[in-house]
């Protein structure tokens, strides 16, 4: 990785920063579907380089925490007073315990951590599940980087491919489907989420990869289905749906109150195969950092899983009134050393990192957000990468590097590593509506 990424930068310098390179990935995204909040997605020049040691590393990580979560959410199913410790609401835990016919307790998920590229030590900063995307921007981004000089000029040197994120799930997802118990042999496949928040340019490119490999796909949004106690279907046009590709996240659903009862209704009839299946919620939310340490859960985990607990899952407790009074005044007392997050929720909504904050503005965080459905976790400072960015200001020099916070984040399909979303930030919380940058990734051989 640091090795790469030192030569890349290199090479920019070499073109006395590659701005023709620079202006022409501009121009790319800018004529993309990548758009955040109605801008272009912004991006480093430089993306992440990561060799095959470091992917046996990473690959090897993510399989035990994918094995570890998957451990929870079987504990949770089958055990109602472990249930109680995550304090779901019981619209959530009605939705989680629905039936399911496959095995696969976690077909998707995106594991973000802080990593330390000088020895390889890091922390989880989060286990995304349902509604894990952004597969489109790490590709988008790197074809926008792959025409410029300084990218043609690194790939004389070394093999470098992009990771595969869609034809992959596809496979996956097929892969599931057909260990279910009702699967049929012909199936039609529905995208769900809400389209006034789903990210299209995802969508559109799992569509394109079910048809390709021979299966009708479609978008529907998670409110226009209707059930009749036998079939799921596409309101707008009566067609039977046999299963859902998810990316609705559980939270959004339950703002919607009786608008997505077809689906659920559905699902608990076991009318259509839901993957990810609402059981994901579990180690979708926050809570699960908190049952990692539970002495419940480390009864059934081996010493080998609580050891990697211990090493890579940041202290998580409930900010509740059962907290205990010392460990209450050092989180109020040492704001720098935690951050506030909410139990259930995504895109980095109401997280509030104390590095951000006045002393007398965290106390009144920490107090207002008592009791509201929040946890209150260690904060693992973020470790700093080199980039240079696309964008230059009037004046700016093309050459100079910068130091930023670094987020990568795996996509593991049905428990193998596959690919990478990365971001990077100069906040507490990284993230692009808090001035953050997404960045792409490459494998390098």
């Amino acid at each position: 990785m640091k090795e790469e990424r030192a030569e890349y930068i290199d090479i920019i310098k070499d073109l006395d920063g590659d701005t023709a390179g620079r202006k022409q990935a501009l121009g790319f995204i800018r004529a993309s579907d990548v758009w955040v909040h109605g801008e272009p997605a912004p991006f480093p020049f430089v993306p992440y380089l990561f060799n095959k040691a470091d992917l046996d590393y990473i690959g090897a990580q993510c399989r035990m925490a994918h094995g570890i979560l998957c451990k929870v959410i079987r504990r949770y199913l089958d055990d109602p007073s472990y249930r109680a410790m995550f304090k779901l609401p019981p619209e959530v835990e009605r939705l989680v315990l629905l039936p399911c016919n496959y095995d696969q307790l976690l077909p998707m998920g995106r594991f973000d951590f802080f990593l330390d590229e000088d020895d390889l030590s890091y922390k989880f900063c989060e286990f995304n599940t349902d509604g894990s995307g952004a597969m489109s921007r790490d590709f988008m981004i790197g074809q926008a980087l792959m025409q410029s000089e300084t990218f043609k000029r690194f790939s004389q040197r070394h093999e470098v491919r992009q990771f595969e994120l869609f034809d992959s799930w596809v496979e996956t997802f097929m892969r599931i489907y057909r260990s279910d118990a009702h699967a049929h042999a012909n199936p039609t496949i529905a995208v769900t989420d809400f389209r006034e928040s789903g990210v299209f340019s995802d969508f559109d490119r799992f569509i394109a990869a079910f048809k390709r490999a021979g299966i009708p796909a479609r978008f529907v949004d998670v409110r226009a289905f209707e059930f009749d106690g036998n079939a799921l279907r596409d309101a707008s046009d009566g067609t039977k749906i046999d299963a859902i590709y998810r990316r609705a996240v559980t939270s959004e659903i339950l703002q919607h109150p009786g608008e997505c009862d077809a689906l659920i209704d559905a699902v608990a009839a076991e009318k259509v195969c839901l993957i990810g299946h609402f059981r994901t919620t579990v180690v979708h939310s926050k809570m699960v950092s908190v049952a990692l340490f539970d002495e419940r859960t480390r009864a059934f985990l081996t010493p080998e899983e609580c050891a990697f607990v211990d090493a890579h899952v940041p202290r998580t407790y409930v900010l509740d009134d059962h907290l205990d009074p010392a460990l209450a005044d050092e989180i109020v007392g040492d704001k720098d050393a935690w951050i506030i997050k909410p139990a259930d929720d995504y895109g980095a909504h109401g997280v509030y990192p104390g590095v951000d904050f006045d002393e007398e503005t965290w106390r009144k965080l920490v107090s207002d957000n008592r009791d509201a459905g929040y946890i209150v976790q260690e904060f693992y400072p973020p470790h700093h990468v080199d980039i240079m960015n696309t964008e230059l200001a009037p004046g700016a020099d093309p050459c100079a590097v910068e130091s930023w916070e670094s987020m990568p984040g795996v996509y593991v399909y049905d428990g193998a590593p596959v690919g990478l979303y990365c971001r990077l930030g100069k906040s507490g919380v990284i993230a692009i509506d808090h001035g953050g940058l997404c960045a792409n990734s490459f494998r390098v051989d």
